[in-house]
């Protein structure tokens, strides 16, 4: 597993994403995404869709190959994540996304959005604690 994380959370950073990574990503060579959120309810879903969309697209003269064909979506958001594993946090910290920090972002998010949830129901608990077991780093 490689430390680190890219932040996208726009549409027009998913495109970047999938475009870079479409030129120098090997068939051979997996890569695995997870989306997360605060709490993995609307504005992850919504990019995962649509880099699944995008990719799929792109992909479509070589059906069913895909550039990013392992995606996930973090059960339960961060919030879950960082209260149960820590340990695998940097940094150490977690700020709600209704901190007055990030009112700009949440202002930003609400006005574009129409129906994120697209009516998907969250699973949690064991789920996340099977993630949270199942992390080694090498």
């Amino acid at each position: 597993m490689r430390l680190g994380a890219v932040n996208v959370y726009r549409l027009e950073d998913v495109d970047s994403l999938l475009k870079s990574q479409s030129r120098e990503l090997s068939r051979d060579k997996k890569t695995v995404l997870v989306f997360h959120c605060e709490f993995s309810s609307q504005r992850a879903p919504k990019l995962l869709r649509y880099l699944r969309n995008a990719d799929r697209q792109q992909n479509s003269d070589q059906y069913p190959k895909l550039f990013f064909p392992e995606i996930y979506l973090l059960s339960g958001g961060y919030k879950s994540f960082f209260t149960q594993c820590q340990n695998y946090c940097t940094p150490v910290d977690y700020v709600p996304m209704l901190d007055r920090t990030h009112a700009d972002d949440l202002r930003h998010f609400r006005t574009r959005s129409k129906s994120w949830t697209a009516g998907q129901s969250r699973r949690r608990g064991d789920q996340l604690q099977t993630l949270c077991t199942s992390l080694s780093f090498e």
